[in-house]
């Protein structure tokens, strides 16, 4: 068994990264581990990080989206370099944001991404250290959800979700961006509706050409475009989703939504929730509206965590979830947002709530444990113990096999 320290803070939005990764804790002790969260806002961390040191052969460090992996010594260096203590960072954003902070390079640092399309891009553009993974969020252990039985729930759906203004965002880049950077960045968004962000790199370059700019992926300019393209798509997509569900009884939880309020026949807007109540609270909805990040190979945490709450997900359909959650394609719509496909998905919720609470429990019964917190924890210790540090280290040189057939220093008669 290992120490696992888990790097944590209390300044995130809604307090949901520390929520996460408290969950991730309670799953690694669940499987016998020393766990210590370290809010690394705390005064006492330091100490706490230094009485870590006479146990660095067991121990390794865990955050999320960045948290705690560029901690550095008086003397710059990184932390976990000097201290010999393998982290594994866990980004559920693609690295197009911060890029630098992604592609970190130290034999201590694992790059962990919740979908595999950021790995990818991170592999093709980044390269950090020559290798980077992927783990699904997984489901988390059901009890953390206080789940209510079908006939005690409320009956309606909750959305929670950020509710960006695309019309704010152009007004943004049209006054800070080049106009013949913003000229490309619309027209990539263009091409870009209904698309996954594997396709976002070949889109922008090709657009970019166009306007007789060459640019490379991964790089300043080029993560300049696509931030800004991921972004508005996002918005575009909630905002799109958000007018269906107005109609519906739909509790929308989250900021940006104000300019909504009155304007829906049973929608209400509830404004901003931290992460604890919104979990507490899942498992009393009857289902829950997700939205994936522009993403094709894995599931949004939401999906994930309403299937652990009982929860009807009704979510865009990907390649994930065509390939491993059939129950629930009734409950799902297309990735362009068509307003009718929204709204059919909703009310097959709404229509027959019995059927659709089947579905979800069938499954979850077919994902649990292969798509459990507990199995992607379990992935990130061997990763981390295994691949990193000074195991890593360990791993190469190969030696030839058999051996003596080839060396550097063999002679040729």
């Amino acid at each position: 068994m290992s120490v696992i320290a888990i790097l944590t803070t209390n300044k995130t939005t809604y307090d949901s990264l520390h929520g996460i990764l408290a969950m991730v804790g309670a799953e690694f002790d669940r499987l016998g581990h020393e766990v210590q969260m370290l809010n690394l806002l705390a005064p006492e961390t330091p100490a706490r990080l230094t009485a870590l040191l006479p146990r660095r052969a067991e121990t390794m460090a865990i955050g999320f989206s960045g948290i705690g992996l560029e901690l550095y010594t008086n003397d710059k260096k990184l932390f976990w370099d000097e201290a010999q203590i393998p982290c594994f960072t866990w980004f559920c954003d693609h690295p197009s944001y911060y890029a630098r902070r992604h592609g970190l390079e130290s034999r201590y640092l694992a790059h962990g991404y919740v979908f595999p399309d950021h790995a990818a891009f991170n592999r093709d553009h980044l390269r950090a250290n020559g290798a980077v993974f992927a783990t699904h969020m997984g489901i988390p252990d059901p009890g953390f959800f206080g789940a209510l039985p079908p006939e005690k729930r409320n009956g309606r759906l909750v959305f929670a979700k950020s509710g960006w203004n695309p019309a704010e965002l152009e007004r943004t880049y049209r006054t800070t961006m080049p106009p013949k950077l913003f000229a490309i960045l619309f027209d990539a968004i263009a091409e870009a509706r209904g698309k996954f962000c594997s396709t976002f790199p070949e889109i922008i370059v090709r657009v970019a050409a166009e306007h007789m700019v060459y640019l490379t992926p991964g790089r300043d300019v080029f993560n300049t475009i696509l931030t800004r393209l991921d972004n508005y798509t996002r918005a575009v997509r909630s905002r799109e989703v958000g007018a269906v569900l107005l109609d519906y009884p739909v509790d929308f939880i989250g900021g940006g939504w104000d300019d909504l309020a009155g304007k829906g026949r049973h929608a209400r807007i509830l404004g901003a929730m931290p992460f604890e109540a919104m979990r507490e609270g899942l498992g009393s909805y009857l289902a829950a509206v997700s939205l994936n990040p522009n993403v094709d190979l894995s599931m949004h945490d939401r999906v994930f965590f309403a299937l652990g709450a009982g929860t009807v997900p009704v979510f865009d359909t990907n390649s994930f979830s065509a390939a491993h959650m059939p129950h629930l394609a009734r409950y799902s719509f297309g990735q362009d947002q068509n307003a009718a496909s929204v709204a059919a998905a909703v009310e097959a919720v709404l229509a027959d709530p019995a059927t659709a609470q089947a579905a979800t429990a069938a499954t979850f019964d077919e994902l649990y444990p292969r798509f459990s917190m507990s199995r992607s924890v379990q992935d990130i210790h061997e990763i981390t113990m295994s691949m990193t540090g000074t195991a890593g280290a360990r791993l190469l040189p190969a030696e030839p096999a058999p051996p003596n057939v080839w060396a550097p220093t063999a002679k040729v008669a």
